[in-house]
């Protein structure tokens, strides 16, 4: 039996009238009908992180073992960090001439980032060296490595517009040379990126960073150990891939992933076919549904998940439905309604439509897949019960 867990990210939302609800997708919608349906609870309680959510889905998510968000996403851009590193993940961001956050996304432009995060890479602030590598799209991923660093820092993102930077401050006296090395290099890094020609020719200028999350390497059992399963992702966002590699799961290279809407969604659908052939578990992940929601592009968001759907029915056009177990679900609702209905952060904490369909998988009487629809399924679980769940119902074990 192969499995194929196909997570949309921030594809679920919240209102009338949901992209899940409006798009046309019928090879979803026919997964649905022949398969298990069901609402997921992730087990958000404060922050709603995507790499919690797909180790959660993995069942592989523990607290104890969780080496927070910024090594994750250090793993995705293929460094190793050191035991003692601090792995942050950040954002390129915008200041106004007051110094206010103007833009915590700098404008969601890539335009020049990579050039930018060269300039701040091999910086050297009391004896603390920085690798400084552009992530997908906005995103940088800072290493930082030396004596006595710590992790116990709160990071600088004041998670709105219109105020002035924070200073990184610390949650306990051991942080204090941690805190003091870090708001060093935003302060030079803001000099050099200030001076930067390219910043003068976007529409935003990339001229601070903004620490978000902090995480520091911890190990943890690999997804085949656990499961018996081989395993590989396929995705274009490095937290995805990330979360792969803490899980010893090999991560595919595909040309044209790019995580945002022009992903070539073509080329993910092979390589995933191609995937299924080798190893026993596919992680495949599709992030434009999240990005367009933060951009509250409704009907952008619906028109994906029609292309989506295209590509998932010429995907299962080519593999052995017999011998192969699809999940379509996601990793958290991400809400597109317009500023004037809804002013919250857009991740939400409410649980994720999911879909169960293979051979063998008594259907109930659910035929689409949205938030409403799928309330009325046989499936009422928790994320990390559901690797478990598939090998019951496959009977693998």
């Amino acid at each position: 039996m192969k499995y194929l867990l196909v997570v949309l990210d921030g594809a679920g939302d919240r209102g009338d009238n949901t992209p899940l609800q409006v798009a046309h997708k019928p090879n979803i919608d026919s997964l649905s009908a022949a398969g298990k349906n069901g609402l997921l609870d992730l087990g958000y309680r404060k922050e709603v992180n995507s790499d919690v959510g797909y180790l959660t889905l993995l069942s592989c998510y523990s607290k104890g073992e969780y080496p927070g968000r910024g090594y994750i996403e250090a793993l995705g851009v293929n460094i190793l960090p050191g035991k003692n590193d601090l792995c942050i993940r950040g954002n390129f961001a915008t200041l106004d001439s007051s110094g206010n956050v103007k833009d915590r996304r700098a404008g969601r432009d890539e335009t020049g980032l990579r050039g930018l995060a060269e300039k701040l890479d091999g910086m050297e602030i009391d004896g603390v060296g920085f690798t400084v590598i552009n992530s997908t799209g906005h995103r940088v991923v800072i290493v930082a490595s030396g004596p006595g660093l710590s992790g116990s820092v709160m990071p600088n993102d004041p998670m709105k517009t219109g105020v002035p930077l924070p200073q990184v401050t610390v949650k306990n006296t051991k942080a204090r040379f941690t805190a003091s090395v870090l708001n060093k290099f935003v302060y030079r890094a803001n000099k050099i990126l200030s001076r930067e020609p390219v910043n003068r020719r976007r529409k935003l200028p990339a001229n601070t960073i903004l620490f978000r999350n902090i995480g520091m390497k911890r190990e943890t059992e690999g997804f085949e150990d656990r499961f018996g399963l081989s395993g590989c992702c396929v995705a274009g966002v490095n937290v995805a891939r990330g979360v792969a590699r803490f899980l010893d799961m090999d991560v595919m290279e595909v040309k044209g992933a790019t995580g945002r809407p022009d992903t070539d969604l073509a080329s993910k659908r092979r390589a995933t076919a191609k995937a299924l052939k080798k190893y026993d578990f596919v992680f495949l992940h599709i992030n434009g549904t999240d990005t367009l929601a933060h951009d509250r592009n409704r009907s952008g968001k619906a028109v994906f998940i029609e292309k989506i759907d295209r590509e998932l029915g010429k995907l299962m056009e080519g593999i052995n439905l017999e011998e192969t177990c699809i999940v379509v679900t996601c990793d958290h609702r991400t809400v597109s309604l317009p500023l004037s209905e809804y002013k919250d952060y857009e991740h939400t904490r409410d649980p994720v439509p999911i879909v169960i369909s293979g051979d063998g998988i008594k259907p109930d009487e659910v035929k689409a897949f949205d938030e409403q629809s799928v309330k009325r399924g046989s499936l009422k679980m928790s994320g990390t019960e559901l690797v478990p769940l598939l090998l019951m119902l496959t009977k693998k074990r």
